[in-house]
């Protein structure tokens, strides 16, 4: 079985020039078995690829009630800007791309009760 680092559950975006990009991930660590996920900064994760940590994208089955591992993620300057993208050819459900986008389901400031 593959050994991985890191598990990314979801993805934070922000549109830049008409686009869109991944900005932060939720990264879970796998130090000691599945860790809770940790809002990542993307340049974060670039500098934990860039030290030889393996990445994998990771989704929730409801049918099987497991979690899924996905497909490896990497990273690549286009244009001036380094993008975290998963490998070619990976099935869409296993996209980087496909994850959670967790800017519509976490708010950034905590709810008030007032």
């Amino acid at each position: 079985m593959e050994h991985w680092d890191y598990y990314i559950s979801g993805i934070w975006k922000t549109k830049k020039g008409g686009a869109e990009y991944i900005t932060d991930v939720f990264l879970h660590s796998t130090a000691e078995g599945f860790g809770k996920g940790v809002k990542t900064g993307k340049d974060e994760v670039v500098d934990l690829l860039k030290s030889g940590a393996k990445i994998t994208t990771i989704t929730w089955n409801y049918h099987l009630i497991q979690w899924r591992y996905g497909a490896l993620v990497e990273y690549e300057d286009i244009d001036g800007e380094t993008r975290l993208h998963t490998v070619p050819g990976a099935a869409t459900f296993d996209d980087l791309e496909s994850s959670i986008q967790m800017q519509y389901i976490m708010a950034d400031v905590p709810v008030s009760s007032e």
